[in-house]
């Protein structure tokens, strides 16, 4: 591995100068850099576009980990002879993620094309996601096994 002390003193002076204009900037001593407005909307559909990827990814790992709790909250309420209660589980959360994500990063984003497959969904599910997806999302869910 080559150590360049040039290159490391070089990218040094360049953090530190921008570190100064960027305090001076909101400090109000030094006139703040003007962006083009269109740079300034990618940057905001950047920063939208990243937040939806990162919500959609940890829901989408909360719906893949299994949950103990959740299964012997279930397995209690069985043998109580209680009902469960009804909540959003993690696959109609994460749906809502996704349609809520289509609809406010619009129609030209590969967020529009989403489709959604997973044969463990409720009803409840598929009719919220039929329903907020009918312009945006195309759902493709899988026939349920008679019980």
């Amino acid at each position: 591995m080559d150590f360049n002390m040039k290159k490391l003193a070089s990218d040094a002076g360049i953090f530190f100068t921008r570190a100064v204009q960027f305090t001076e900037e909101k400090f109000g001593q030094a006139e703040k850099t003007e962006l083009d407005a269109h740079f300034e909307n990618l940057l905001a559909r950047a920063d939208s576009t990243k937040n939806w990827t990162e919500k959609i990814l940890r829901q989408t790992e909360v719906l893949l980990q299994p949950n103990p709790s959740a299964r012997v909250e279930e397995f209690l309420y069985e043998k109580l002879d209680r009902k469960v209660p009804s909540r959003v589980t993690n696959g109609e959360l994460l749906a809502q993620y996704m349609a809520d994500a289509a609809s406010e990063l619009g129609p030209t984003t590969p967020y529009d094309r989403i489709s959604l497959c997973h044969p463990g969904w409720s009803a409840v599910a598929r009719s919220r996601l039929t329903a907020t997806s009918a312009s945006r999302v195309r759902a493709i869910l899988l026939p349920q096994p008679p019980k």
